[in-house]
């Protein structure tokens, strides 16, 4: 078996038994919108949306695109559901995308969410747009049809259900979802929640991402016009794979025409999706937040998911579409992430796991002291061995 560890050109020879079992040990506040923002459109001009909308789903419009797009294309399309409840006691669900989507294979993983926070509607509109548009392409679309034999794309449109459906930024305790990670937790008063990983919606995302080999991830928002990745505090200094990240951003741009920069440098914030997923499995994530082009047009769901979605003021036919389809490619990309190739008996399961601590922000003890906390973090993985030959190649 070889294993690309880390970057391109550094590879070690192991020795695969029937089963493999592997530890590794390496290792903003966006704009509240306003009420006419979320509010659905009347009289706006037919959409050459995927869904053909006009207007904004109800949650559930969302639930039931979800279910019929699983029902209607069960071996493209495979429904899951996040662990846990949110605090009002309601389901999240989303979809994995992928060719022969019920198999347990080791393709690189996209992920796409939407709506951390509950009042910014447009992020959950394009995520369950691309679902559709990935599934009428399949087939007909030979750049979609080929991504999608070599990756897997998990899309959930909805991440704090309970905030969508009041209509708030924060969930139903208060806590701003996209504050609550762990990760640098501590310093975003008062909405940062009572400690890290306090609040179910973000466990449901901390467990989705280190459940997956997730390599590259998309958590949508408004309203900017911009997209962002770490660091989100300029005292942690620049990322290791800085070069990485504005490359990809780079390429996202050409699609949906938003410029990008640091969080830091947007404003500072701390306990965001972004900076734990990084560091924690160092695959590349990104905040996208949509909003219209240029940002002083009118914001309705023409110009804020149609326009963006479809592409607008000289990106005609790329927009947000065009720039998930780059996160797709980067996704797809081995010469970005590591590869485990070898061979085991057919039908063999293997896996992977990880075991690390990651440390908050310094925040204040019973003690009297301040000082950052440590918490614990758990990636696993597991795939199936499906070639007759046992032959199996893992991302």
């Amino acid at each position: 078996m070889k294993v690309s560890v880390g970057r391109p050109g550094s590879r070690a020879v192991l020795t695969l038994c029937t089963a493999l079992a592997m530890s590794l040990t390496s290792v903003i506040m966006p704009a509240v919108q306003a009420a006419a923002e979320a509010a659905p459109s009347a009289g706006a001009p037919a959409a050459g949306l995927p869904s053909g909308r006009t207007d904004y789903r109800s949650l559930a419009d969302y639930e039931n695109d979800l279910s019929e797009l699983a029902r209607r294309n069960p071996s493209l399309v495979k429904p899951i559901t996040l662990p846990e409840r949110t605090r009002e006691g309601r389901l999240v669900r989303g979809v994995e995308i992928t060719d022969k989507a019920a198999r347990r294979d080791g393709k690189p993983v996209l992920l796409v969410v939407g709506m951390h926070h509950g009042n910014e509607w447009p992020s959950g509109e394009v995520t369950m747009e691309f679902a559709l548009d990935l599934v009428r392409k399949y087939g007909r679309d030979r750049q979609i049809t080929g991504l999608l034999k070599k990756t897997r794309i998990v899309l959930v449109p909805i991440v704090n259900v309970d905030g969508f459906v009041k209509n708030t930024r924060r969930n139903a305790n208060n806590v701003d979802m996209n504050r609550n990670y762990g990760f640098g937790w501590g310093e975003s008063p008062p909405y940062e929640g009572a400690a890290p990983w306090s609040e179910p919606e973000t466990r449901n995302v901390r467990d989705l991402i280190s459940s997956r080999q997730v390599t590259t991830f998309l958590t949508m928002h408004t309203c900017l016009g911009n997209m962002l990745y770490p660091p989100l505090q300029h005292k942690a200094g620049l990322p290791p794979d800085i070069a990485a990240f504005r490359s990809f951003a780079d390429a996202m741009g050409t699609q949906n025409g938003y410029f990008h920069t640091t969080s830091a440098d947007d404003y500072e914030t701390s306990g965001e999706v972004i900076d734990w997923s990084y560091y924690a499995t160092r695959g590349l994530g990104v905040t996208v937040e949509v909003c219209t082009t240029p940002l002083t047009l009118p914001r309705t769901f023409q110009s804020l998911v149609v326009d963006q979605y479809l592409g607008t003021n000289g990106y005609e036919g790329k927009g947000i579409r065009g720039s998930f389809v780059t996160a797709l490619q980067q996704a797809a990309d081995r010469e970005a992430h590591s590869v485990i190739s070898g061979k085991a008996p057919r039908g063999a399961v293997l896996r992977i796991s990880k075991d690390f601590p990651l440390w908050t922000n310094p925040v204040a003890q019973p003690d009297g002291t301040t000082r950052p906390v440590a918490f614990a973090n758990h990636l696993s993985s597991s795939m199936e061995v499906s070639e007759r030959s046992g032959h199996f190649t893992w991302d």
